[in-house]
C-alpha cells in the first residue's frame, strides 16, 4: 500500500474534504481523489460517501484511518528520535488550555519554549478545565495546563504554579456601597452583585473550595454567569459585580488603577496549576522537553511578565 495514498486519504478523513487535503499536501485535487480511487478499487470498498458537497467516511474508513494513523504517528517518532540524537527537538504539539492558562500562561512558556527550539510548532485549544482535560484523557491533546489537579484515573500531572486568588472590583466599587471600605466579612460577600464563571472552570471550583463550610453560591447574589476570564474582568470594570480570579491576571489591572481587591481576612487561599499529560501515553522526545521546560521555567516567566 502506497504510503503517499495513505497521507492523502488520512488528510480526507481528518478534513472531510478532498480540496483542503490538497491544499494541506500541496497537490491537486484530482491528484488526491486519483489516489483516494486507487486505494478504493486496492481494498475493493468505499472509503468516502459523497453526499452533496459533505465528504462522510465509510466505516471501512473509520478501520483504515485507525491503522493508518498510528503508522505515521510511529514514522514521526522514527523522525523526531533520530533528530534528537542530533541534539535536535522537532514536531507538532497539539497543548491545551483553561482560560486563564490559555490566554496569560502558554503563549508566554510557548514563545520562551520556541526560541530555543525553533523546530517545534504549537497548536493550542481552550477550554474550561473540564473540557481540557477530557481532550487530554482522550488523546486529543498530549498537554493540558489547567487550574486545577486531573482526578480523571491515568492522568498525570505536574504543578508548575501556584498564585494567590483575589475578590476583584471596580474602582468605584466603595461609593456604590456607601463607602464601606472593609475588611469584608463571608456575610458580606453575600449581599454583592457578584459575576461567577461557568460549570467546569477550575476558578469556579477553587472558589467553591474556599467557600466551603462558610458559603454556597447559592446564597450569593450572582448577575451574570460568563465563560471566561476576559469576560469577568470586563463585567467588573463595566460594574456589573464583584468576581474572584487569579492576581496574576487581576494585577496589571490593578497597577493601572482599573480594579480594586476586597479585603477578605477569612478568605485567603490559593490556586494551583497543573501540566496534564496521559500517563500511559507515549510522550515524543519534543513533549518530554516542554514538559521539563515549563517545570523549571514558568514561575520565573510569569514573574517577569507581570
Amino acid at each position: 500500500m502506497d504510503i503517499r495514498k495513505l497521507e492523502a486519504f488520512c488528510k480526507v478523513y481528518e478534513l472531510r474534504s478532498f480540496s483542503k487535503a490538497g491544499k494541506e499536501l500541496f497537490l491537486s485535487q484530482p491528484t488526491i481523489s486519483s489516489h483516494i480511487s486507487c486505494l478504493e478499487d486496492e481494498l475493493d470498498v468505499l472509503l468516502f460517501d459523497r453526499l452533496g458537497r459533505r465528504t462522510v467516511p465509510t466505516q471501512a474508513a473509520d478501520i483504515l484511518y485507525s491503522s493508518a494513523s498510528k503508522v505515521f504517528e510511529s514514522l514521526e517518532r522514527v523522525q523526531t528520535e533520530i533528530l534528537l540524537l542530533r541534539d535536535k527537538i522537532i514536531g507538532d504539539l497539539n497543548v491545551g488550555g483553561s482560560t486563564i492558562p490559555a490566554n496569560h500562561m502558554l503563549p508566554r512558556l510557548m514563545a520562551a519554549f520556541t526560541a530555543k527550539h525553533p523546530d517545534v510548532r504549537f497548536s493550542l485549544s481552550v477550554g474550561d478545565s473540564d473540557q481540557i482535560l477530557n481532550k487530554v484523557y482522550s488523546g486529543e491533546l498530549i498537554l493540558g495546563l489547567v487550574g486545577r489537579k486531573p482526578d480523571q484515573p491515568g492522568l498525570a500531572s505536574s504543578l508548575i504554579l501556584q498564585d494567590d486568588m483575589v475578590v476583584v472590583a471596580p474602582v468605584k466599587f466603595n461609593t456604590h456601597l456607601n463607602g464601606m471600605k472593609g475588611p469584608w466579612t463571608i456575610d458580606d460577600l453575600a449581599r454583592l452583585p457578584w459575576i461567577m464563571r461557568e460549570k467546569g472552570s477550575g476558578t469556579r471550583k477553587a472558589f467553591e473550595e474556599a467557600l466551603q463550610d462558610k458559603l454556597s453560591l447559592q446564597e450569593l447574589n450572582v448577575r451574570a454567569w460568563v465563560d471566561s476570564t476576559t469576560a469577568v474582568l470586563e463585567c467588573v470594570l463595566a460594574g456589573v459585580g464583584v468576581s474572584t480570579t487569579s492576581r496574576f491576571v487581576a494585577q496589571p489591572y490593578i497597577d493601572r488603577g482599573q480594579l480594586v481587591t476586597l479585603d477578605v481576612p477569612e478568605l485567603v487561599w490559593k490556586r494551583e496549576f497543573y501540566l496534564t499529560y496521559h500517563a500511559d501515553r507515549d510522550l515524543f522526545p519534543a513533549v518530554r522537553a516542554f514538559l521539563s521546560f515549563c517545570e523549571q521555567n514558568t514561575p520565573g516567566l510569569l514573574a517577569n511578565a507581570t
